[in-house]
């Protein structure tokens, strides 16, 4: 059991290690513009509704994961105490600076769906 726990802790410091937080934020925002402008312009399934608040959710899920990245990779590398947050407010304002541009991109392409619906009608 305890080898299992051995194993299990190192691939978690692994995964941790691996992945780059920044990337990650960016996700949810690349699926917004590519899905958001499928659904424009071609069929899919989901409606523009249904697409923008998975992916704010999606957001948000990857905002905590990535914040909890970036303390567990700051506390690995300072022998288990955070000496300096400013890594981690920089993380909160870039996921919020995000969020932001991914609002912004939610309501360009609501208003373009809209002209478009008007110019059919």
């Amino acid at each position: 059991m305890a080898l299992l726990l051995k194993a299990e802790t190192k691939l978690k410091n692994h995964f941790m290690h691996q992945i780059n937080p920044l990337i990650l934020l960016v996700l949810p925002l690349v699926f917004q513009i590519i899905f958001g402008i499928r659904k424009i312009y071609e069929s899919v399934k989901l409606n523009l509704t249904k697409v923008s608040v998975i992916n704010f959710l999606l957001q948000i899920l990857v905002s905590y994961l990535a914040f909890t990245i970036v303390s567990h990779n700051l506390r690995d590398r300072s022998n288990g105490e955070i000496r300096c947050g400013l890594p981690l407010v920089g993380m909160i304002v870039f996921e919020l600076l995000i969020f932001g541009v991914l609002l912004t991109i939610m309501l360009i392409q609501f208003l373009i769906r809209n002209r478009m619906r008007k110019k059919l009608s």
